[in-house]
């Protein structure tokens, strides 16, 4: 329906409401206008606060100063509590908590009362009054009940996409820096040490192909990640293998150790992928903090109940933490929350002259 399909509609039904009153009493006018006000307010969606709490006066005004013959009030009674509901619902649904509280439990005050106001009125008040209350209050309840089931619901669709976005932004850094970073830091190590070594045509043409290939990855990397966000919901995440480890470690000049990937058993992708993570994180921090080093290894081993335990240990010199970048520093942490997701444990310290990091991943076998 058009909005002005929407307000004819409206406009219609405020007419239907007020036209008996033009052929009643003067007195009609008052609860007639008071159930259009209602409507209108309900039907038109203006903010819901000052709507509801300016038809709840105008009710509350009717109830108590309604002069003249009262029958007629029964007429406008059934629309003016429906829009009542209507305007409770709404604002306890979307104010805030404090606003919804004050003007949920006003709008609820008010429909309750409404039925008083023929009530109070009978030559038996009390009874009339207390039969008043009582079916007032089962749809005034429902009413509350259904907003409150509504504003949990917003609340958790809220705190989903909230965290469905954090989670996102989680993976793109990790990303970004388990990948493009570890590009990078080679890059500009490789920049480094050509800047102090004397000039060979030979070594630097072997230089500039190394650092093409690290760019072309950096770039493929960037690539995958952007594809990672343009991907439909519900998309498989970018994952490693650990058949990709070898390809890694042949990156570095002094090709690292590579033990016991043979004798794995098959493995989950996200242990796999968790366990490559591992081992690029600590070949990264090797390249930035350890350069120097001329023995690395990476170990794999599985043991049946204990899971799949990866090991990097360089020869040192030991990690300087002075030498550590401005705001670098957050990937063992990013990677430690990681693997404790997976219900694993990832340790990182001082190993002789040099460091070692290992993390155990369960496998459930």
């Amino acid at each position: 329906m058009t909005a002005r399909r929407a307000l004819t509609a409206a406009a219609a039904a405020l007419l239907l409401l007020l036209l008996p009153a033009a052929l009643g009493p003067w007195t009609a006018w008052f609860p007639a206008v008071a159930a259009a006000l209602a409507l209108a307010l309900a039907v038109l969606r203006p903010p819901p606060a000052p709507t509801a709490v300016a038809a709840a006066l105008v009710s509350l005004a009717v109830d108590a100063g309604l002069p003249g013959d009262h029958g007629l009030a029964l007429l406008w009674m059934p629309v003016e509590f429906a829009a009542l509901l209507t305007l409770l619902v709404r604002s306890v649904r979307r104010l805030t908590e404090r606003r919804a509280w004050t003007v949920g439990a006003l709008t609820a005050t008010t429909a309750l009362a409404l039925p008083l106001r023929f009530a109070l009125r009978q030559p038996h008040p009390a009874d009339a009054s207390v039969a008043g209350l009582l079916l007032a209050a089962v749809p005034v309840a429902a009413a509350l009940g259904a907003a409150l089931h509504l504003r949990g619901q917003d609340a958790r669709r809220t705190r989903a996409v909230r965290d469905a976005r954090r989670e996102q932004r989680l993976a793109v850094a990790r990303d970004l820096h388990d990948y493009v970073a570890h590009e990078l830091t080679g890059i500009l190590l490789e920049v480094q040490a050509a800047q102090v070594g004397g000039y060979d045509q030979e070594e630097n043409a072997r230089l500039l192909t190394r650092l093409e290939a690290a760019g072309q990855r950096a770039l493929v990397s960037m690539d995958q990640t952007l594809d990672t966000l343009r991907a439909p919901d519900g998309a498989d995440p970018r994952r490693h293998t650990l058949a990709e480890l070898p390809a890694l470690l042949d990156r570095f000049p002094d090709r690292p150790a590579l033990r016991g990937a043979a004798e794995l058993p098959a493995l989950s992708p996200a242990v796999e992928d968790a366990a490559y993570r591992v081992a690029l994180e600590a070949l990264t921090n090797i390249r930035r903090h350890a350069p120097a080093a001329d023995r690395i290894a990476v170990a794999l081993a599985h043991r049946p109940g204990a899971g799949l335990t990866v090991t990097v240990t360089d020869s040192g010199p030991a990690h300087p933490r002075a030498r550590s970048r401005p705001g670098g520093g957050t990937g063992l942490a990013a990677l430690r929350t990681r693997i404790a997701d997976l219900g694993g444990e990832l340790t990182a310290g001082p190993h002789g002259a040099g460091w070692q990091v290992a993390a155990t991943l369960p496998t459930g076998g």
